[in-house]
């Protein structure tokens, strides 16, 4: 049996987080379930939320909570960045329930400030319709945030506690679903995913100008991209075609014309929801629905998904490992070392804690209580 670790409020504050403790944030959504394949708005939900873990050891520790922080399972489960210092986290909401009927939704565009530090909102950024996956540059003074409804990409600035917007950047159509921007270490380059089209865009960052350098094609609904610690190639995350397996593309970004595609892997089960880079770019964490998502009645259905575990050596990318997980799990997150994952898994309102002992996964046994449904999880120590 599990091991069910309640979340401790740390409000009274009795708990406090170290800094450089390698901090993760779970945004989790508390509008929406889902019943047999069926996706619903929930009635007179509580506000969302997100649980604040440290990854440095095991067990996973949980530092708090903190109410009233918007987010959405729409979208790449990359809605959630923590800034380099772990002072402040960035939670953006892509949908939210409509005023006019709450058993619908419509897009949203807030992004949310959370002091990490005195567990406590202090601000919100609005940017464009379908705020959805971001990522924060590696001095801590910009993030970028990829708003799905708009085809479009807002600059924030940072400074301390303060998170303003700078501009917002067209980059495509609003049918291009643009889902997440993930950033080289260096600051300079950039790379989107367009979900609704099949495609990823090289973007070059200066001075807070977006420019596109080049348009590749990739296996179908792309959502999360990471770029090597070494910055000359991005690993790109599809969920395939809906009767299909999801996909990993290795493109290399180092070339004149960057783009080349270097390695792809089938990973052997549908919907490639989320995915993340460990820190020193050695594994690949997939989460895969694996027909969890689907009526009960389906041919593909299956009551669990599955993590991958992949070795990037070089050009190849190499599966390693696999693990069951829970249904309709969405995102995935490193400890500094490699060696902690984390899932969350919304149907069963947890994360999942598991060991990567150099390629071999193993479930702890440890799960995390978030109350409402992980739709995101991010680490301080993460790309």
């Amino acid at each position: 049996m599990r091991t069910i670790i309640a979340v401790v409020c740390a409000a009274s504050g009795l708990v406090t987080a170290p800094l450089w403790a390698q901090i993760a944030v779970s945004s989790n959504d508390h509008k929406i379930t889902q019943d047999n394949g069926v996706t619903k708005a929930l009635t007179n939900p509580p506000p969302d939320t997100i649980t604040i873990v440290d990854l440095s050891a095991l067990p996973v520790k949980v530092l708090g909570t903190v109410s009233g922080v918007p987010g959405s399972v729409a979208g790449p489960p990359l809605s959630v960045a923590v800034t380099p210092d772990e002072r402040l986290a960035l939670v953006s909401s892509s949908s939210k329930l409509d005023p006019a009927d709450p058993t619908k939704f419509v897009p949203d565009d807030r992004v949310t400030v959370v002091d990490l530090k005195d567990r406590k909102v202090i601000g919100t950024v609005n940017t464009a319709p379908g705020a959805s996956g971001m990522s924060i540059t590696k001095d801590g003074k910009r993030a970028y945030v990829a708003n799905r409804m708009a085809g479009s990409i807002s600059i924030l600035s940072i400074d301390g506690q303060k998170v303003a917007l700078i501009k917002t950047v067209p980059l495509a159509t609003a049918e291009a679903l643009v889902s997440h921007v993930a950033l080289a270490p260096d600051g300079k380059t950039a790379v989107a995913t367009r979900n609704g089209d099949g495609k990823v865009v090289v973007l070059k960052l200066d001075d807070d100008a977006v420019t596109p350098v080049v348009t590749l094609d990739v296996a179908p609904r792309p959502y999360a991209a990471a770029i090597l610690p070494d910055g000359k190639r991005v690993v790109v995350a599809s969920l395939g075609d809906p009767k299909g397996n999801g996909m990993l593309t290795l493109f290399d970004l180092a070339s004149n014309l960057p783009g080349k595609i270097v390695a792809t892997a089938d990973i052997g089960h549908e919907s490639l929801e989320g995915m993340m880079m460990s820190p020193d770019g050695r594994w690949i964490a997939g989460v895969a629905h694996g027909g969890s998502t689907r009526p009960k009645d389906a041919p593909q259905y299956k009551p669990n998904g599955t993590l991958v575990l992949y070795k990037l050596d070089g050009n190849t990318l190499a599966k390693t490992s696999e693990a069951p997980i829970g249904a309709w799990s969405q995102g995935a997150a490193f400890s500094k070392d490699g060696k902690v994952v984390v899932v969350g898994n919304m149907i069963q309102k947890n994360m999942q804690v598991f060991k990567n002992d150099d390629g071999k996964l193993t479930d702890t046994g440890q799960t995390i209580d978030t109350g409402g449904g992980p739709a995101a999880v991010r680490a301080s120590t993460g790309p």
